[in-house]
């Protein structure tokens, strides 16, 4: 029998940075060794796996290449809606894909836009959306402190250990230089003191269930902490990854509902990681939804809050079974 063919849809994180960009410029992308991990996780399901960049190139690869499913994990190219290209290629040539389709994961990069459509069911962290200088005034509506962060950008690009800021001059401050670095709209968010917690989802429909919460703290006394990018670069050394978290049994009940509420108005499918911090109550508010969280073997929080139930390669195929169930599809 005729083996099925998966192409890996993916973007490779280039070795050097093109002078003129940001130093995360690429942060989304994956290393190779990730792409690697993937592939051999897959074929232990007896599959025929194939990668191929998410490029300008795409839809003709597509196209020759015959393939019976698309894993995903391609970040795109471009602006606010590149995550949502691959998985509309996809769409356009009928090739069935794991994951969120182009909708959720073009609503779900742009955080104002995703805080929108589920804050009348999901407490959402207030916030402003800077567009422009004409925002601005808007920002003496908040309270301080407040973290500025790009809007519609992945992995914490633009969220550095500065991204708190004590006053709006501040705010405007930091929010004109991230206009201009990042060249999008900008998100100032009210910092909440308590916990940051994610939680991983997989399945669909009734069947959606909570895979793992995990708290993620600082290994110092750290007063604003923010899961910035200068962290999780280093997170062995900066922080502790709790699972589950250290947190009351009602708390924890209330992330599960919120998280699988969040999920469905969002649109996920198959698998998905849902940020939340804590107020000052001890109440969850939603951040925003990752549909397509990393999975990076060594560095991704689904792994490691997936890790007391499911093996890597077991979550990895788990993805492709749940995408296959949901088309009616089986191996073989």
């Amino acid at each position: 029998m005729k083996a099925m063919r998966v192409v890996l849809l993916h973007n490779s994180r280039p070795t050097l940075t093109p002078p003129g960009l940001p130093d995360d410029a690429f942060e989304e992308y994956d290393r190779p060794e990730t792409v690697a991990a993937i592939a051999r996780a897959l074929e232990d399901l007896g599959v025929r796996v194939e990668p191929v960049p998410a490029d300008r190139r795409l839809p003709w690869r597509l196209d020759e290449g015959g393939y019976d499913f698309a894993f995903n994990i391609a970040e795109g190219t471009g602006r606010r809606c590149r995550a949502a290209v691959p998985a509309a290629v996809c769409e356009l040539l009928g090739v069935p894909i794991t994951g969120a389709d182009a909708l959720t994961l073009a609503v779900t990069l742009d955080k104002a836009i995703a805080r929108r459509v589920v804050s009348q069911e999901v407490p959402v962290v207030p916030g402003l959306l800077l567009e422009s200088r004409d925002d601005e005034i808007a920002l003496t509506r908040l309270q301080y402190p407040v973290i500025v962060k790009p809007n519609d950008e992945g992995s914490s690009k633009g969220i550095r250990d500065d991204a708190v800021v004590s006053d709006p001059a501040e705010a405007v401050t930091r929010s004109r230089w991230l206009r201009a670095r990042y060249g999008c709209p900008v998100l100032a968010e009210e910092f909440l003191p308590g916990a940051e917690v994610t939680v991983g989802i997989i399945g669909n429909g009734a069947g959606a269930e909570v895979l793992g919460i995990m708290e993620i703290a600082p290994t110092s006394d750290e007063p604003k902490f923010v899961y910035s990018l200068d962290v999780k670069r280093d997170w062995r050394r900066r922080v502790h990854y709790y699972v589950p978290p250290r947190l009351p049994a009602t708390v924890l009940a209330a992330l599960e509902r919120l998280a699988l509420m969040a999920y469905r108005l969002l649109g996920c499918r198959d698998i998905a990681r849902m940020d939340f911090r804590l107020d000052a109550a001890g109440d969850p508010r939603f951040i925003e939804c990752n549909p397509q969280p990393g999975l990076d073997p060594d560095n991704s929080d689904i792994v490691f809050l997936a890790a007391p139930a499911r093996s890597y390669s077991e979550l990895i195929q788990g993805i492709l079974l749940d995408a296959m169930e949901r088309r009616g599809l089986q191996i073989g």
